[in-house]
């Protein structure tokens, strides 16, 4: 792993630690602060995460307004929006790290295990449905959990396929992409 993506990986699962061990850093801003931070921003990464109400990046991995650019959208698919996100992230303020979090006890993915009935989605739908049938083909024990983690490693590979931004700056060096699961029991993040 390239050294700017590995201090903010380490940066992003201590946090996560402190997260867990009930010792997160209380981000406490003045008005200067504030004002500094709009001004400009250095982010040490870009997060894709699903958009439960129970998954917040800054608040998992304890990181203070301006380190992380986020995308929450359901499933933590390859949305356009997410697209968007790291076409900025990556091409403008040149994050070495993106990070796709999955999670226990998703919705989107628990929809599409349950057999999906349709609705707005579309073929974000169907990019979990993949993930599924991925995951059924493992056989796992748990099929719900690697539905999951195969979810999160198809965006990663949708990512590097579907954004010039991304696997531009991969294949340069510059930048890094994982998926990870985070456990919600647990409060832990993991990298798979």
């Amino acid at each position: 792993m390239i050294p700017p993506a590995r201090a903010a990986l380490d940066e992003l699962l201590a946090g996560n630690a402190r997260f867990r061990a009930g010792n997160s850093e209380t981000h406490k801003y003045s008005l200067d602060q504030i004002r500094n931070i709009a001004r400009e921003q250095h982010p040490i990464a870009a997060v894709i995460a699903c958009m439960d109400s129970r998954v917040t990046p800054e608040i998992i991995f304890d990181q203070p307004l301006g380190n992380i650019f986020t995308s929450r959208v359901p499933g933590n698919v390859a949305s356009d929006s997410a697209k968007w996100m790291l076409e900025i992230s990556v091409g403008e303020l040149h994050v070495p790290l993106v990070v796709v979090v999955g999670h226990t006890g998703c919705l989107a993915v628990g929809q599409l295990l349950d057999g999906d009935k349709g609705g707005p989605g579309g073929p974000l739908r169907q990019e979990i449905a993949f993930a599924v049938f991925e995951a059924r083909s493992k056989n796992p024990e748990d099929i719900y959990r690697e539905a999951v983690i195969q979810n999160a490693r198809l965006t990663v590979k949708k990512l590097l396929r579907d954004s010039l931004v991304v696997s531009n700056a991969a294949r340069e060096g510059r930048l890094e992409i994982v998926s990870a699961l985070y456990e919600m029991e647990t409060g832990e993040v993991r990298l798979v």
